[in-house]
């Protein structure tokens, strides 16, 4: 299904370079993790971010509705990638070409949403801007002062899911992955620190999470998987599998809302 017959790539170069990409976001990952509340250059970072932007904000009621409440909504930030994913799934198929991408891409977005969960749960508690007393920033209009309150704020489960999804669709297509890597800078991550959910050092961490993901770890789990495991799937069930994966594209498009509401209420259920 996702894994078509096609001209043999190199794999050795294509490991190394999958090595290198997860080597090198890993690196640059821990070092935001271990700096964000200490090193000099991320704090000013952050700072001048905020000191600009407040410049800004609550000049314009519609653009600041526009960038924190519009731009916010999932139809607005994942479903024009998951049209992208769509149309390069037919056009592909339509060729003949192999559907690889889109098998990186699945699970690229699985382990960039539950890794950034993880380190966002497990980590030390970082405040949300909006909520942190040492940061001067006049929120612009549309933002609730107790929005995501008691939520770490690093790194950003949504910067490095939709990150995730870019990367795969540049996998796939060059032009198509360049738009969407700008859609998701400007339309995903800047609104998310426009609003104070978060720091550019959240965003840029789960840019980091996401391109890890998708374009380094995903792939060596498939190839791993692959050299162990020869599976042939029967025609009959290709329904049942593209089935299953519209279901995955669609929590994509609602940002796993509904699974991580099913997942809190689990948490305080066990408390019990």
């Amino acid at each position: 299904m996702f894994i078509e017959a096609g001209p043999p790539p190199s794999r050795s170069g294509d490991a190394h370079r999958q090595l290198l990409i997860c080597l090198v976001c890993t690196l640059l990952l821990a070092y935001l993790f271990a700096g964000w509340e200490s090193t000099s250059w991320i704090v000013a970072m952050d700072q001048a971010f905020f000191s600009t932007f407040s410049l800004i904000t609550q000049k314009s009621w519609a653009m600041d509705t526009l960038i924190v409440q519009m731009f916010r909504t999932n139809t607005a930030k994942i479903v024009p990638l998951l049209g992208c994913i769509v149309w390069l799934l037919f056009e592909w198929r339509r060729q003949g070409r192999s559907l690889a991408f889109f098998g990186q891409l699945l699970v690229g977005s699985f382990l960039a949403m539950s890794l950034s969960r993880v380190m966002q749960n497990f980590s030390s508690y970082r405040p949300r801007p909006l909520h942190n007393e040492s940061v001067e920033y006049q929120l612009p209009f549309g933002i609730h002062n107790g929005a995501l309150e008691g939520w770490s704020s690093f790194p950003s489960d949504t910067s490095a899911l939709a990150f995730a999804i870019a990367t795969g669709i540049f996998l796939a297509s060059r032009r198509l992955g360049i738009a969407a890597f700008l859609w998701v800078a400007v339309v995903v991550a800047f609104p998310r620190a426009y609003a104070g959910l978060h720091y550019p050092s959240d965003l840029i961490a789960g840019a980091l999470i996401g391109l890890l993901c998708t374009a380094g770890a995903a792939p060596l789990i498939l190839s791993a998987a692959a050299s162990r495991v020869r599976l042939t799937v029967d025609e009959k069930w290709m329904p049942l599998l593209w089935t299953l994966g519209f279901l995955y594209m669609f929590q994509l498009g609602a940002m796993f809302d509904d699974v991580r509401a099913y997942g809190s209420f689990l948490k305080e259920v066990l408390r019990f």
